[in-house]
């Protein structure tokens, strides 16, 4: 942020260095937990998926920190065998919903390593999709707080 002289001194103290001056960055707690990542191959990456009910648009929101692909196969195995290990097979089952192609269900939130940031992440975006109350996730998963209040008030309709 551009404050007046002190600003213009400072940056001129660097001026024949190799630093240099950021009057803003892009680097805000928004940008991380919002941020989406594209790649060629992105179903054998990790970090936060959303699936979508084809029928219903009911959404389950998790993460994996092996390969989105992988876990696609165990929600759709849980359907199949009629498990009700997975919310979002539950939901297909109960509702008598059909469970679709990975491409047409399975949304990419996030791309991130395990971890704890994959954690937050995770908790974001479930508590997102509970705000407009439209998810399948356990009610014990939700966790609100602060930060995510105030980012998600914005993208409330």
């Amino acid at each position: 942020m551009y404050i007046g002289k002190e600003t213009t001194f400072i940056t001129n103290l660097f001026r024949k260095t190799n630093i240099k001056i950021a009057f803003w960055t892009n680097n805000t707690i928004q940008n991380l937990l919002m941020h989406k990542q594209q790649t060629s191959d992105i179903y054998s990456r990790s970090g936060v998926y959303k699936l979508m009910c084809p029928d219903c648009g009911k959404a389950y929101v998790g993460q994996t920190g092996r390969s989105f692909a992988t876990w696609f196969r165990e929600h759709k195995k849980a359907f199949r065998i009629a498990s009700r290990s997975s919310n979002f097979a539950k939901h297909l089952m109960d509702h008598t919903h059909s469970f679709g192609p990975i491409h047409n269900i399975m949304q990419i939130l996030q791309l991130q390593n395990k971890g704890a940031h994959l954690n937050t992440l995770e908790r974001f975006h479930i508590y997102t999709e509970y705000t407009s109350n439209n998810h399948l996730n356990d009610d014990l998963t939700i966790s609100s707080n602060k930060i995510f209040d105030t980012l998600v008030k914005p993208h409330q309709s």
